[in-house]
């Protein structure tokens, strides 16, 4: 296929499929898993990610947002989707209409939810704050709170989730902790007799970290799209990474000399003849942050000269006098025996690995790659 701005994304759905059933074996059959495919699929494609973890086996998926959730739905997807929290009441009239789990943290959520639902009644899900400080009812509050929902007509209780705040060290303390305010809730309501169908707290460091928080669902991120974190610990070994490569190609290349004048005022510095190239990658399309000070072409590392513009990113081909125009440039991943890996370029402006395909414009073409047909 002919790509009118040659700039793209390649993305591995087995890998995908992989990580999706590392996390089936390590849960089991009988758990709800929710793939989450927020942020566009983490950058990757929502609809693409999402079809490819329903494939693998993932029991329904789960988004940030509504429009999130009606996109996936009219691409298509007729599996369950969770919907966590983010938008106003008046949105969950859209949401129950397009058949979608809403997440409520207050009465004024479940009130709009109970007066869009059928007379059948409409499942939602209410969020615990345990230890993140961020939306959610403080768990404190959860079971009055619950119990007030119950009383409105047509409004179900379909689970209750939290998301805990994982700390960057291997603290099992501070996990159950938080383990043990959100088990409070779910016994409390229990003993009041409410049944909790979905009871899911363990996100991505919880699955890998601490089998006895997985209660009866999970709702795993990053671990599906293969980025691993050191305190993950060895069960994250065998996750593949679905970022195979951010690729260009070479829509300049020409040569360049010293300035004889206004050279101090010159975008980066020549001081001898150079060969130039320039690739339609810039600051529109994320590239600001998603390089690694230098890049591939003709399996040899080059510099990104100067920083890059709006729309285009230079690079010094001096050392590659056979680069041409429409030549591939890797920004990330492998080109012959060099590599460029997301690791790099995640170090480089300190930023977690499952950020780099989010920032991606959405100019750059994802083009999902797979051996199954």
């Amino acid at each position: 296929m002919r790509r009118l701005r040659p700039s793209w994304l390649e993305v591995d759905l087995d890998a995908a499929r992989a990580n999706l059933a590392l996390v089936r074996g390590l849960i089991g059959p009988e758990r709800t898993l929710f793939a989450v495919v927020k942020a566009d699929g983490y950058g990757f494609g929502a609809g693409a990610m999402g079809q490819a973890f329903l494939e693998g086996g993932a029991d329904a998926l789960a988004v940030a947002d509504g429009g999130e959730g009606v996109r996936l739905r009219d691409g298509g997807v007729t599996a369950p989707i969770l919907v966590y929290p983010s938008g106003l009441p008046a949105a969950m009239a859209e949401l129950v209409a397009r058949d979608l789990t809403p997440t409520v943290t207050d009465l004024e959520g479940a009130r709009a939810v109970a007066a869009a639902a059928p007379p059948a009644g409409h499942g939602a899900f209410v969020k615990v704050d345990v230890g993140l400080e961020r939306l959610g009812v403080p768990a404190e509050a959860a079971v009055n709170l619950i119990l007030a929902m119950l009383e409105l007509p047509r409004f179900r209780l379909a689970g209750v989730c939290a998301h805990p705040h994982a700390s960057a060290g291997d603290d099992a303390g501070y996990v159950d902790w938080q383990l043990g305010r959100f088990t409070a809730v779910l016994d409390q309501l229990a003993a009041l007799g409410v049944e909790v169908p979905i009871r899911l707290l363990a996100s991505t460091p919880l699955v890998l970290r601490y089998p006895h928080t997985y209660l009866n669902a999970v709702d795993p991120g990053r671990m599906l799209y293969g980025i691993a974190l050191e305190s993950d610990g060895p069960r994250a070994a065998p996750l593949r990474p679905v970022l195979r490569a951010l690729k260009s190609r070479l829509v300049e290349a020409k040569a360049i000399h010293p300035r004889e004048r206004f050279a101090a005022q010159a975008p980066f510095p020549v001081t001898a003849p150079m060969r130039l190239g320039v690739i339609p990658l810039g600051v529109a399309d994320g590239l600001g942050q998603l390089h690694a000070g230098r890049v591939l072409v003709h399996g040899r590392s080059v510099a990104v000269l100067g920083a890059p513009s709006l729309e285009h990113t230079r690079i010094d081909l001096s050392d590659v006098p056979e680069a041409s125009v429409g030549d591939e440039v890797v920004v990330i991943g492998r080109q012959g025996d060099a590599a460029i890996p997301a690791a790099e370029v995640a170090a480089r402006h300190r930023l977690p690995q499952h950020q780099l395909a989010a920032l991606l414009g959405s100019r750059v073409e994802r083009i999902w790659l797979s051996a199954s047909p």
